[in-house]
């Protein structure tokens, strides 16, 4: 039997990006494992992937602690000592890291497979506070050392052979998916009521994302306040936790003159996003750079009409479900936001494009890539077992 090692310790517990991936690869895992022992390293204050891992028939999860392993110095020594370590106990064929980093030793014994969210921190390396961008520069540079890379799109992958031409390692592309079935569904009327009342918001436009330059919700709401005079009763929600170099776009909107129709909610749960996603009039994430572009998928899922970038991997993810503009063109965006409020008709029109372009990806061909992709990696492994 294969045995396969999941660490689970590098995830934040307000997920976003990789924690959604994370959560919902795990959650699919339970009906797909099949002839393969899986092994999970996860953080004791996680309440959430301990309950999901430990429902994977035949499982192995090791509960490790979070005052200890959520310090910087203490994470590399579980990920370039102590999970080394614990393979080589544990007799495990391949170790999968979800977030770049990995331990750099193997001794030959495991196979080493690594997901590749974005090259930003090459591409931007600007957009990035200097410790993390040296610290995941250093672990990027390592990759063709590994055994398997898996890239959660296209232009991920070809930005990486950009800087690593001559990379060899096997790889292959495999998108992140969405709940199709959640997102269809009608979220709960008293959590929308709340929201409503909470944010006093009626007729909005959505961005749900963290707060950093890079998302370029500042060129939104500079879009925003350039045709709001048309539509007074219309807000522009921008919901997501605060991540870094904030401050600039904070200032702007605190002196702005739509003050008061530019509402910042902080971080919102998975239930929370769905209940704003399933009442916004739009649902716009005009990012400079995406390694995939998640909240595109989940918008177009929820039967949102959306607007995104023509840049990286956003139009890979919208097709021609969902309008394309240049982020650096202020002009663009307003233009597409007011296209679509002026046009019932086409907000409809994209509204299913959009459900039938979320249709391609799914956490079920995720998972089920994924997973073939481990049998590839380590064909003969566990055969000794």
């Amino acid at each position: 039997m294969k045995r396969i090692l999941i660490d689970l310790t590098q995830l934040p517990l307000q997920r976003t990006g990789v924690g959604i991936y994370a959560v919902n690869y795990v959650r699919r895992l339970q009906a797909l494992v099949g002839n393969r022992q899986l092994h999970f390293l996860v953080l004791d204050d996680d309440a959430e992937l301990l309950a999901e891992t430990r429902a994977i028939p035949g499982v192995v999860v090791t509960s490790l602690k979070a005052a200890v392993f959520r310090r910087f110095v203490f994470r590399v020594l579980l990920e370039q000592v102590l999970i080394p370590a614990f393979a080589l106990a544990r007799r495990i064929d391949a170790v999968h890291s979800l977030h770049y980093s990995f331990p750099l030793l193997s001794f030959g014994r495991f196979k080493r497979i690594v997901t590749v969210c974005d090259m930003s921190f090459f591409l931007f390396p600007e957009l990035h506070v200097p410790v993390k961008r040296k610290f995941f520069q250093f672990f990027i540079r390592q990759l063709p050392r590994t055994e398997g890379l898996l890239f959660i799109s296209g232009s991920t992958m070809r930005d990486f052979h950009r800087y690593f031409p001559n990379s060899a390692v096997p790889e292959q592309v495999i998108p992140l998916g969405t709940d199709l079935a959640r997102l269809a569904t009608t979220p709960d009327p008293a959590l929308m009521a709340g929201l409503r009342a909470r944010f006093d918001i009626a007729q909005y436009i959505l961005y749900v994302g963290t707060i950093e330059p890079r998302k370029n919700i500042l060129g939104l709401v500079q879009a925003f306040e350039s045709i709001a005079h048309r539509y007074p009763a219309v807000k522009l929600v921008i919901a997501g936790k605060l991540g870094w170099d904030y401050d600039t776009l904070l200032q702007y909107v605190e002196v702005s003159p739509l003050r008061e129709r530019i509402v910042l909610t902080g971080y919102i749960n998975e239930a929370e996003k769905h209940a704003l996603l399933k009442s916004a009039l739009l649902f716009t994430y005009v990012s400079f750079y995406e390694g995939f572009g998640l909240p595109v998928l989940e918008g177009m899922a929820a039967g949102v009409p959306t607007i995104t970038s023509n840049l990286s991997s956003m139009p890979e993810v919208a097709g021609d479900g969902a309008l394309l503009v240049d982020p650096h063109q202020t002009g663009q965006i307003a233009a597409a936001i007011q296209s679509l409020l002026d046009d019932p008709q086409a907000r409809a029109t994209l509204v299913q494009r959009g459900l039938t372009q979320s249709r391609q990806f799914t956490w079920e061909s995720m998972t089920q890539t994924s997973l073939a992709f481990y049998d590839r990696v380590a064909p003969a492994a566990g055969a000794s077992a």
